[in-house]
């Protein structure tokens, strides 16, 4: 089957993706978001969560513009009221309700939920692929910190493929990460599953680096997890027995932007910079790879990559690209 450039959009609105860090959407707050190129809102009531269609079914005004009173949304347009259901509760200019207006005034909702610190939201019925367990995410001993999503002017799997990349460090971020980085990638060993695939490797850190590297920029080994269609951990474990586990989840708001959600989980009694330096260091990090997915051409990767369109590819450099890319599409056809 021949896979078209709107298919990953359309087999996405199956799957959970993050719209909202919980902390974010505090009680009676109404969030709005773009998510695979459709405007929704996410909106907290007393005990609920409501993920619904951004606008107002009578004049289309949108829904972020109103306000949660109690358990009913108000539109700030007429004032028409809505539940946490999505059902239309109250036309104000109406002395006695009509409920055949009020039905046919009822929000298109989705299903959502919370985990990780975020807020997932899934547009269509049916699952294609849980939300991923990390237990190191929800373990009490571990430290937890949730990111502020970065918006990135690239598509969702552009990011993946960086993310994933072992070749990089070196140059892209020749001042932070890959300060004592080689540019030879070491032997990698790719194992694939049903709902993705896993990497293991050394980081490519150099024999004897001219800088001396600190704790996060030392030699260690990655195991990195990719569940599809877009949620990556990368577990880092150094030589002294400390681990971390981040990670990334691009959330796609159209074909060439989208916003990385991303964590971070620190083993109990890491020898190393305090969770708030580690942070303020994996944002500089994050920056760097922003810079790098917003410069290249084109903005997303090609679905049906071909020389020219994709790139002119090295193995075992671009390794872990390939099998994203055959991983994800065999995805869709099964979607399909």
């Amino acid at each position: 089957m021949n896979l078209t450039e709107d298919i990953p959009f359309k087999v996405l609105r199956k799957t959970w993706q993050p719209v909202a860090l919980s902390r974010d959407l505090t009680d009676g707050r109404i969030l709005p978001y773009r998510l695979l190129d459709q405007e929704i809102i996410v909106a907290r009531f007393p005990g609920k969560l409501l993920a619904a269609q951004a606008w107002c079914p009578h004049k289309g005004m949108r829904l972020a513009e109103g306000t949660v009173a109690g358990a009913e949304l108000r539109c700030a347009y007429h004032g028409w009221k809505f539940d946490g259901e999505g059902n239309c509760t109250n036309i104000p200019s109406l002395l006695e309700p009509v409920p055949n207006k009020q039905e046919q005034a009822r929000l298109e909702t989705y299903d959502v939920r919370e985990r990780y610190g975020m807020v997932w939201v899934k547009l269509e019925k049916g699952e294609l692929a849980p939300l991923p367990g990390v237990p190191e995410f929800e373990k009490p001993e571990w430290i937890y910190r949730v990111a502020e999503p970065m918006v990135f002017q690239a598509g969702f799997r552009r990011e993946i493929e960086n993310y994933l990349d072992m070749t990089h460090f070196a140059f892209a971020h020749s001042t932070t990460l890959g300060v004592a980085a080689a540019a030879v990638v070491p032997p990698l060993t790719i194992t694939e599953f049903e709902d993705g695939f896993q990497m293991e490797a050394p980081f490519p850190a150099l024999a004897s680096p001219h800088t001396q590297p600190g704790k996060l920029q030392q030699a260690h080994r990655r195991l990195q997890r990719c569940w599809l269609p877009n949620f990556t951990t990368i577990r880092q474990s150094f030589g002294d027995g400390d681990e971390r586990v981040l990670v990334h989840i691009p959330s796609p708001n159209t074909t060439t932007q989208c916003t990385v959600f991303w964590s971070l989980a620190i083993s109990p009694g890491f020898r190393g910079p305090a969770p708030e330096e580690q942070m303020k260091f994996a944002i500089e990090v994050l920056n760097e790879d922003r810079r790098m997915c917003e410069n290249q051409i084109p903005r997303e990767v090609p679905i049906n990559p071909s020389k020219g369109g994709w790139g002119v590819l090295v193995t075992p450099g671009d390794t872990l690209a390939n099998t994203y890319q055959r991983c994800f599409r065999k995805f869709l056809l099964r979607a399909l």
